[in-house]
This record gives C-alpha cells, sequence and structure tokens, in this order.
C-alpha cells in the first residue's frame, strides 16, 4: 500500500507543481524557456496533433508488447541498484550480474506521461543533436526519435551499459521504423566520452542512466565542453535518493546552467551566459 501511494505521489506531486509554474514559463522572455512550458502544458494536457497520435499508439503498443514479454535476459548493472544500495565504486565500474524477465525491466522506463514530456520537449526545442545516457528497453529512445522524425530533422544517439537491453532497444526502434537513431552499446566509462566529441554540438541531452551523486555530476562535467551553447539538459530521478538530490543541487548551482526547472521526479535545465538571468522555477 505504501509503494503504490508514494508511486501515484511521484506520478500527481510534478503535475501539480507543474500547473503551477506553467503561466511563468510559457510567458518567459526567452524562446527556450517557453517552447519548454509549452511542451510542458501539452504533456499535462496530453495534447496531440494526429501524426504525434499515431507515433504514441505505437510507442505504447511496443511498451505493452514488452510488458508482457516472457524472455529472460541476462543484464550486466553498471548502476547505482536500488535507491538505498550500497553498491561500491569498483561494483559499479565492474557491473553487476543477474537475469532479469523483459516484463519486469519495461516497468523501469519511463511513464507514458514522462514519455510524452520528452517527446514534446523534442517537438517544440527541434534540437538538432540529441543524446541520450540510458536506453534501457528503448521506450524514451524511441519517443525522442519519433519526435525528430516529425520534426524532420536531427539525430540521436543512445548509451546502453547492458548489451542484451540494448539489443532489445536496437529491436524496439527497428520495429518502429525509427532511422535517425543509434544505440552505442558498452559501460559509460568506455563509451560517453567518445560519443560526446562525435555529437557535438549536443542540443539535448537526456541524462537517466547512472543514479549515483558521484556518476550524474561526473557525467554532466564531461558533457558540458561538447553541450551547444543554449543545450537543454534532462535529469531523470533527481529526488530518488539523497545523493541525487544532492547532484541536483550541485548542477543547479553550476554558473553554466542559467535556468532550472524542478519537476520532483525530473530536472529539466537550459545552459547559457549572464545573458540569461539566472532563474530557478
Amino acid at each position: 500500500m505504501l509503494t503504490h501511494m508514494m508511486e501515484l505521489i511521484g506520478e500527481l506531486y510534478p503535475k501539480y507543481k507543474a500547473r503551477k509554474m506553467l503561466n511563468q514559463l510559457k510567458s518567459h522572455e526567452q524562446e527556450k524557456i517557453r517552447a519548454i512550458g509549452e511542451a510542458l502544458h501539452e504533456s499535462l494536457i496530453a495534447n496531440k496533433s494526429v501524426e504525434e497520435g499515431k507515433w504514441i499508439e505505437a510507442i505504447e503498443g511496443r511498451r505493452n508488447e514488452l510488458r508482457y514479454s516472457n524472455e529472460v535476459i541476462e543484464v550486466v548493472d553498471f548502476g547505482a541498484g536500488s535507491y538505498n544500495s550500497t553498491r561500491t565504486q569498483e561494483e559499479m565500474k565492474r557491473g553487476v550480474l543477474f537475469n532479469a524477465k523483459v516484463s519486469k525491466i519495461i516497468n523501469a522506463s519511463k511513464s507514458p506521461f514522462w514519455a510524452h514530456l520528452l517527446f514534446k520537449l523534442t517537438r517544440k526545442l527541434k534540437p538538432a543533436m540529441c543524446v541520450e545516457l540510458g536506453s534501457s528497453l528503448g521506450i524514451s529512445t524511441c519517443y525522442i526519435g519519433a519526435a525528430l522524425n516529425l520534426n524532420g530533422h536531427g539525430k540521436l544517439v543512445s548509451m546502453e551499459g547492458a548489451p542484451e537491453i540494448a539489443r532489445i532497444a536496437k529491436e524496439s526502434l527497428q520495429q518502429l521504423h525509427i532511422n535517425n537513431a543509434s544505440v552505442v552499446v558498452g559501460p559509460f566509462y568506455e563509451t560517453l566520452e567518445g560519443v560526446f566529441a562525435s555529437s557535438k554540438p549536443i542540443d539535448f541531452f537526456f541524462n537517466d542512466g547512472h543514479h549515483s551523486h558521484d556518476a550524474v555530476i561526473d557525467n554532466f562535467n564531461k558533457a558540458l565542453p561538447f553541450l551547444s551553447k543554449e543545450a537543454v539538459v534532462v535529469f531523470d530521478d533527481i529526488s530518488w535518493s539523497e545523493g541525487m538530490k544532492k547532484a541536483w543541487s550541485t548542477i543547479v548551482s553550476n554558473e553554466k546552467v542559467r535556468v532550472s526547472i524542478d519537476l520532483f521526479s525530473v530536472g529539466i535545465v537550459l545552459l547559457g551566459d549572464n545573458s540569461i538571468p539566472k532563474s530557478k522555477f
């Protein structure tokens, strides 16, 4: 019962908070902030065009297919584990090996609401180059790729540490005929800097790969030299643990972060110089 209530709060509280900040975002003098406000507004009211609806229906169909899959795969988890896990840096670098059902792994994918927000952010911001840290089974990857398809331009490179999970993410893209997105396989400490270097300038960065304080800060700092001047960065699970809360606070205080939007579960930042007033929402 308690777990269900926390999940419900995790879904409803951000929506309540988001509605309160919508007017400020949508009337902001900065074009990109207004675009983020529009994306958030359209996600909250589930607004979509006919073409967008077809893509969303297809991706959610893929989600349901994976939800009822009986396949068991080998997973190499380079992440922090659960929110109260005590994995060491060495364990995370080596990876923790276990078997898991695809139907269980899919539960860790972004919910339809948050996936819709990623989709709308991509639609409104119209980035030329996107990078995702953490493909999982490809649901968020498909949402961003589909939005780029509808935009008529842009590419996405997604990184996933676990080979079998990455295989299914690639199958998701292939099944939905999303050809502007690719998945790079391997632990982030091996693949991250190469992807950043080959993808610069990066306009949109979704950081959903490694949920520990040190890793989030380190990955953000490594990304900074390769991000475009006014890049938008989305961080997942910013309230997931005390470490993630501290990481978010550190990122918000970075001088290059001019605007930050705290949606409790997800955080969004806009980079820029001193011409953009530093603001928190």
